[in-house]
């Protein structure tokens, strides 16, 4: 049986297969060893930085052999890169399946933004090793000029999300207003790291007030002439 880690358990029910790997020493099929590769990549990530990965350390975690590494990425770089646009695919298809759930359960529109967005940091918290390789791909995408571009797409797609859901609250503004709460939702999951103990109750009592503030927002009036 191949391990798993929490993002493989995360995954169940989105209607697509995603495995991360954690530590082992079981050889991968060739099929599966990219793959393989690729979370064992952010796995180190997550654990130690980016400056601890390597071609050696990623073949140990996957369970390859170096030669694998270097076959499938031309050098490191290249494996971070294709790693974290790795992390991204996955993320946009969590995004969707999540919007898609729960705006089948929540009938009124500002109770589908609220937990659109306590969804998906409770899915990301089911292994909290997620969350710090995310930030460590934001860090990394401020040096890697394509990487960034890759970066600002995935978050248009979450912001375009949460924007349609909003226009349904009949929220004024609601890109400006997406925005404002994907920079909450960080904040808070930056909290989350220094304190394992706030939960999604507290996110859900903190996002309330906000999403009631911001949908009964009037639309700005525009400059006078001079």
């Amino acid at each position: 049986m191949e391990p798993t880690s929490g993002l493989q358990r995360l995954d169940k029910g989105l209607g697509t297969t995603v495995h991360m790997y954690s530590v082992s020493s079981t050889p991968q099929t060739r099929g599966r060893a990219r793959e393989a590769i690729l979370w064992a990549t952010l796995n180190l990530v997550a654990e130690s930085g980016v400056d601890a990965v390597t071609h050696r350390r990623v073949a140990q975690r996957a369970g390859v052999s170096l030669g694998s590494t270097t076959h499938h990425f031309s050098g490191r770089q290249d494996l971070l890169r294709e790693s974290f646009r790795h992390y991204l695919i996955f993320g946009n298809r969590m995004i969707s399946a999540l919007a898609e759930t729960v705006g089948q359960r929540s009938p009124h529109a500002i109770d589908r933004v609220r937990e659109i967005l306590v969804a998906l940091v409770e899915r990301e918290f089911t292994d909290p090793q997620l969350v710090r390789a995310e930030y460590e791909l934001l860090l990394y995408a401020t040096r890697d000029p394509e990487l960034s571009q890759m970066v600002t797409a995935w978050e248009a797609n979450l912001v375009g999300t949460l924007a349609a859901a909003l226009r349904k609250t009949g929220a004024s503004r609601p890109t400006e207003f997406a925005h404002t709460l994907v920079n909450f939702v960080r904040g808070f999951e930056m909290e989350r790291l220094v304190q394992p103990e706030l939960g999604i109750d507290e996110l859900r009592g903190r996002l309330t007030p906000l999403l009631g503030a911001l949908c009964q927002s009037p639309p700005l009036n525009p400059q006078p002439n001079v």
